[in-house]
């Protein structure tokens, strides 16, 4: 009996144990099926942004913008393999150059020829001689108004402090106007403001390209002396260097706009006037300080150059005098768009020790998508004379003409401050198609 209970009980046992190995195994097929998905939903998902990422990438390698000369075919140079479909008979009637007007189209790109990609806009320019400059010239800017620098406190005539502008007044607004008197100048504010300032004055502002008028009440100062509490300045000057001349008289230098040395925001300005520069010396760049070329402009008709009509991102622009036309020593050469230009030797021309000449530089790198318009280029310079008079690119030296193979293809335009021979330089295609 005690040996069929035994039995028994063990017969139980091995039931019970087939039974559990039955359900283990469905257990484990599950958590591998479970498994398997979860390593497939993880494998599509990092394929998909793979593919999304490395899109992206290969869709910032190509450039927004390109530039061609007129009756020739696009070309579109890219660190990816991708395709476009263009001919030169396809063109439309605005690629082509009309009255001075640029043209403009787009071409649609795609990736290893299949998958669409974005689309380029194509810049028509003429494919006209420039003179290449490299002296250096004395720029008056006419601002647009009086711009404001900031607010600040004042004390009035008892004593007590306040800043009647705060919160009404923003840096880099323009005072176009007092009570519907158009401001053109400093001096001219300051009278105005002691004029109507025993009451509430209405300022006529320019605030991002809009305008709108804002009440202040100038706090009295003085015996009939009333203050508005606002920093301004009106116009600008400075030295830079002319970049090139075209045949019909239009100028470029600079390679970057004029701006303000306290807000770094671009002068809105209406008008200026080009100067000849004298150059009496020079400070040389070191690690930390770029220096600079140092000169005198003398504000006289007879040294006119000729009249500013533009200050924008990518330079100065204007139309030069007889006087500044002959300046244009050297023979006219062409223009190379931003797809010629090679790394490797080129020559920067500078005035140096009141000579025109052409010195070595490298081309270390070449941004052909132009994201960073006025830093399409980084250069070095390499010439010993050069090096010996500046150490590198000093303030003053934007503008100064780059050649390669006999062609202008850009203009400096910064320098690194922890390095005075190396810097950045803008394409000549881009001054040519703000201009």
């Amino acid at each position: 009996m005690l040996k069929n209970k035994v039995n028994v009980t063990s017969g139980v046992a091995l039931s019970d144990a087939y039974i559990d190995g039955k359900i283990s195994d469905k257990s484990n097929l599950t958590k591998k099926k479970e498994y398997r998905k979860v390593l497939i939903i993880t494998f599509i998902s990092m394929l998909i942004f793979t593919c999304c990422y490395s899109y992206k990438i290969i869709d910032n390698e190509i450039p927004d913008e390109v530039s061609v000369f007129e009756g020739e075919n696009v070309v579109i140079k890219s660190s990816v393999p991708i395709s476009y479909d263009v001919t030169k008979e396809s063109l439309p009637v605005s690629a082509n150059v009309k009255d001075g007007v640029v043209g403009k189209y787009s071409v649609q790109t795609k990736i290893f020829g299949m998958i669409p990609a974005k689309k380029v806009e194509v810049n028509v320019i003429s494919n006209d001689k420039v003179y290449p400059c490299g002296f250096q010239i004395g720029i008056y800017l006419h601002t647009e108004g009086v711009m404001i620098i900031d607010t600040g406190e004042v004390t009035d005539i008892n004593g007590n402090t306040s800043n009647p502008s705060k919160n009404i007044v923003l840096p880099n607004d323009y005072v176009i106007s007092l009570n519907g008197i158009s401001v053109s100048s400093k001096s001219q504010l300051i009278f105005l403001i002691n004029k109507y300032g025993k009451d509430d004055i209405i300022l006529g502002l320019r605030r991002n390209g809009q305008t709108l008028k804002v009440k202040v009440k100038p706090v009295c100062t003085g015996d009939n002396q009333y203050k508005a509490g606002i920093w301004v300045r009106d116009d600008s000057q400075g030295i830079g260097t002319l970049t090139y001349i075209t045949k019909d008289g239009q100028f470029a230098g600079l390679g970057h706009g004029i701006s303000d040395v306290d807000t770094g925001k671009l002068l809105s300005s209406k008008d200026g006037i080009l100067y000849q520069a004298d150059i009496w010396g020079i400070k040389k760049g070191e690690k930390g300080n770029p220096g600079g070329l140092l000169g005198s402009i003398t504000y006289e008709p007879y040294f006119e150059f000729g009249k500013i009509t533009g200050n924008t991102n990518y330079g100065i622009f204007g139309n030069a005098n007889e006087h500044l036309m002959s300046k244009c020593e050297s023979d006219p050469v062409e223009v190379a768009l931003r797809q010629e230009i090679e790394t490797g030797p080129a020559t920067v021309r500078c005035m140096m020790n009141g000579k025109l000449k052409e010195f070595e530089i490298e081309i270390e790198r070449v941004d052909y998508t132009n994201k960073t318009k006025d830093k399409g280029m980084v250069i070095r310079i390499t010439d010993e004379e050069l090096l010996s008079y500046t150490n590198g690119i000093v303030q003053g030296m934007s503008g100064s003409p780059i050649l390669q193979n006999g062609k202008l293809i850009g203009a400096v335009t910064h320098v690194f401050v922890d390095d005075p021979t190396r810097g950045y330089a803008i394409f000549i295609e881009t001054m040519i198609n703000e201009s």
